[in-house]
């Protein structure tokens, strides 16, 4: 849901979203603007009180020049599970080499951009399934359903009723970084929220968790493009 306030002598717009996992204020920005998750029972006041404190941050992040998105051509270099490779267009049909990822579409960047995204959802369910499949046994947690995400500002998300959703565009992060979320998700199942009690059954299947957070973070821009 779309709120607005005043702040700084201007009106600054945000998203307010609920979330029954949370117990303090988040703040996220991105292409879409800002974004406030709430406690499910806080006041609508409580995100405002949240964005007058951080006003300096917001207001220079929300300001900050963004760079240009990349356009894909052949030669560009993307990542495919956390190695490079060269796009090649034109193929009769897509293929992935040891160094080249070749796409059946032309040399034009709306054109290379949907077969690539083509390419990974084909290749993420399977790939997808599959590690959960590993993780699911070693954790003893188990998901009713594990579905395919596009979305562009989270990578995973699991609802209370034990559907895990994870975004296709993950396909280009490095397999550890990719069980990093999976493990994350599957964590979900038994802690709806990101208690210390979380973060311990996190730690336990994926002891360095917090290098591959960081691994998302520093590439999230290039993936989520």
């Amino acid at each position: 849901m779309r709120h607005s306030l005043e702040l700084d002598g201007q009106q600054l717009a945000y998203t307010l979203k609920r979330s029954a996992r949370r117990r303090s204020v988040g703040l996220r920005i991105a292409g879409d603007g800002l974004t406030i998750t709430l406690p499910a029972r806080a006041p609508l006041a409580e995100a405002e009180r949240v964005i007058r404190l951080k006003a300096d941050w917001i207001m220079r992040h929300l300001q900050a020049p963004k760079p240009p998105a990349a356009r894909l051509a052949a030669g560009s270099t993307i990542l495919w599970q956390g190695q490079p490779r060269t796009l090649q267009a034109g193929a009769s049909r897509a293929r992935l080499a040891a160094d080249t990822l070749a796409l059946a579409a032309p040399d034009e960047p709306e054109a290379l951009t949907l077969a690539l995204a083509r390419f990974c959802q084909r290749a993420a369910r399977p790939y997808f399934l599959q590690r959960v499949e590993v993780w699911q046994q070693r954790m003893n947690l188990h998901p009713r359903r594990v579905l395919l995400s596009s979305a562009r500002t989270r990578w995973g998300s699991c609802t209370a009723a034990g559907d895990v959703r994870l975004s296709w565009r993950l396909m280009q992060a490095p397999p550890e970084v990719i069980d990093y979320v999976i493990i994350h998700e599957l964590a979900h199942l038994a802690e709806m929220n990101h208690s210390p009690r979380f973060w311990a059954i996190v730690a336990a299947a994926c002891p360095n968790w917090k290098q591959q957070r960081e691994w998302l973070k520093q590439h999230a821009q290039a993936l989520l493009a």
